[in-house]
């Protein structure tokens, strides 16, 4: 086992970690993350815009807003546990939704794998972990850790009209920035390990290319620190997301990007509240949901 000792200059004092501690801190901390957030609805927007190979806007950004939660539960198919976000849209433009919104490209799917939920203790071996430097953020000792799926997944890529979606499970490598001391993440980037070719379906290649390249695919989360009262519960929570994707070939645009940001959390406090995949509560306690205000920290 690796065994690092931080000097007190990066510290303020001496401390000992190692991989295997870390890990095993990360993961614990995620799953009292994961039993709490259940009881956190946030306001999530997103903003979704495309660009030439010379970084001009190829029109205006399309404004989306969710209603979000997550719910821990275990799968069907494996016994293991799954962390699913689950999104209602509420405007787009500012307006209420038409049918066909939740559909248009590069929209955030109604459900989605919560992507901390792959670092959970009994899911850990499903990757190659290395530890990289130490650093100090926001006067937190924190780790990067590295690392890369132990097996390719299937790609799995479905064409809806004029939109491709494409799922490279077990081919992006990344980092996560985890405090030594409580586990908790701050950060998690990840990136194609390598290009990706596919071709447009014959019925579809009529009017276009057929052979397409996912050139790059990249993420970028950042976690803060979201303090609620009554009673008083410190959580992190994801603060942004931004997402980037380059593409030659098939006749698309070829730079893709988007943004999305969370405020407004409310914890809900009542006794068997029920809240239902679209957001929507229903209370069989008699008593009304009262939302607790939370305050970032800084």
């Amino acid at each position: 086992v690796l065994l690092l000792t931080a000097h007190e200059s990066v510290l303020g004092q001496e401390t000992a970690f190692d991989l295997e501690t870390t890990l095993a801190r990360l993961g614990a901390q995620l799953e009292r993350r994961y039993q709490q957030t259940q009881r956190i609805v946030s306001t999530e927007m997103v903003w979704v815009r495309s660009f030439t190979r010379e970084m001009r806007s190829n029109g205006s950004a399309r404004r989306l807003e969710f209603e979000r939660r997550v719910e821990w539960g275990t799968s069907e198919e494996n016994g293991m546990p799954s962390v699913t976000v689950y999104r209602d849209l509420r405007s787009v433009n500012g307006q209420e939704p038409k049918q066909g919104d939740e559909d248009a490209c590069l929209t955030p799917a109604a459900t989605t794998e919560d992507p901390l939920s792959a670092f959970l203790p009994v899911r850990q071996v499903e990757f190659n972990f290395s530890l990289g430097k130490l650093e100090r953020i926001d006067s937190r000792l924190v780790a990067r850790l590295e690392y890369v799926p132990v097996v390719e997944g299937r790609a799995d890529v479905t064409w809806d009209e004029d939109c491709v979606s494409i799922s490279l499970s077990g081919r992006s490598r990344g980092e996560v920035w985890v405090d030594v001391e409580s586990g908790d993440v701050l950060r998690l980037d990840e990136h194609l390990t390598g290009q990706f070719d596919f071709r447009v379906p014959e019925e579809r290649a009529l009017t276009r290319p057929r052979q397409i390249t996912l050139e790059r695919d990249d993420r970028s989360i950042r976690y803060e620190r979201v303090t609620f009262e009554n009673p008083v519960e410190m959580l992190m929570l994801p603060r942004s997301i931004e997402r980037s994707w380059v593409l030659r070939g098939g006749g698309f645009v070829p730079r893709y990007y988007r943004r999305q940001q969370f405020s407004n959390h409310r914890r809900f406090v009542t006794d068997g509240r029920l809240v239902g995949v679209g957001g929507a509560a229903d209370d069989v306690g008699g008593r009304q949901p009262e939302p607790t205000p939370p305050r970032r920290e800084p």
